[in-house]
């Protein structure tokens, strides 16, 4: 699942290869990834070309791209989507469930390897776009918003719930999932089950500086995703945690700070923590 680092970065990308371009051409393989905005196919595609893409943007984990005439083309990966560059002749994967080629050259795939397919994309008037793509408007973006560290200790105290799942919570925090929720975790030495009510001033400001300097981190590893169709930022190819990840992904192993082992708990159904006993507190 791609979380906010990795998408930051491929926004970023998207605004160097795509904003200026106009949409010349539009192919969807499968139906499912446009009904969550459209009727069918046909209007999609009716929707997007021949639109010049004017802006890049991200919400948590969705990108935004602005549009002329006051429409956003939104992309959502979902779980497991992916996008890609490719050339505007290049044949489609058998993943790919959407192509978008351009006058200047160059295209888009979309693609997922699911059977169903989570990754979702439309066109919306712009000042239905966050709305149109579920995103919380009351939810909080770490790069977007960057709150002060007494902000972000009001945040915390309001949300007053077990920090795991306060930072993964989509309707409180926008685009931090399993993987950097731990990693933020551990740089903090905050155990996952700690009250987010409960952190003392000092506290708050390590997990505050823990949450800047992991995301900073992450984007620097993430490097460019926009020609990476199967990048994974959790998990490389021989299924072992990346390397710039110090829990997630590595239990049995010692912990970076301690040497005790990294554990994995469940705290409730399909929702896990990695995390070290001996130094989170």
């Amino acid at each position: 699942m791609l979380e906010l680092p990795e998408v930051e970065v491929l926004r970023r990308d998207l605004e160097k290869e795509i904003v200026g371009k106009r949409v010349k051409g539009v192919t969807v393989a499968t139906a499912s990834v446009v009904r969550p905005f459209h009727r069918n196919r046909p209007e999609f595609v009716k929707a997007l070309e021949g639109r010049k893409v004017e802006a890049a943007r991200r919400r948590g984990t969705v990108i935004l791209l602005d549009l002329d005439e006051d429409r956003t083309w939104v992309i959502d990966a979902g779980d497991e989507g992916s996008l890609h560059r490719e050339t505007a002749s290049a044949t489609p994967g058998p993943d790919t469930h959407v192509v978008v080629t351009f006058t200047i050259g160059g295209a888009i795939h979309l693609s997922e390897a699911a059977a169903e397919p989570s990754i979702s994309t439309g066109v919306v008037l712009t000042d239905e776009a966050l709305e149109a793509a579920g995103v919380s408007p009351d939810a909080l973006d770490p790069l977007d918003d960057n709150p002060t560290w007494m902000e972000f200790g009001r945040f915390l105290a309001d949300a007053d719930g077990p920090l795991k799942l306060v930072l993964t919570d989509p309707t409180r925090i926008a685009g931090l999932g399993p993987v950097y929720s731990d990693e933020i975790l551990w740089e903090a030495g905050l155990r996952h089950d700690r009250a987010s009510a409960s952190l003392s001033t000092q506290e708050i400001r390590r997990l505050y500086r823990a949450m800047q300097e992991v995301i900073v981190v992450a984007m620097k590893a993430a490097g460019s995703s926009l020609d990476e169709a199967e990048a994974e930022a959790a998990i490389d190819e021989e299924g072992e945690a990346a390397e710039h990840l110090r829990v997630y992904g590595r239990e049995g192993l010692p912990c970076p700070r301690c040497r005790k082992p990294i554990v994995r708990t469940r705290i409730r159904k399909g929702v896990y923590t990695y995390h070290c006993d001996q130094c989170m507190i």
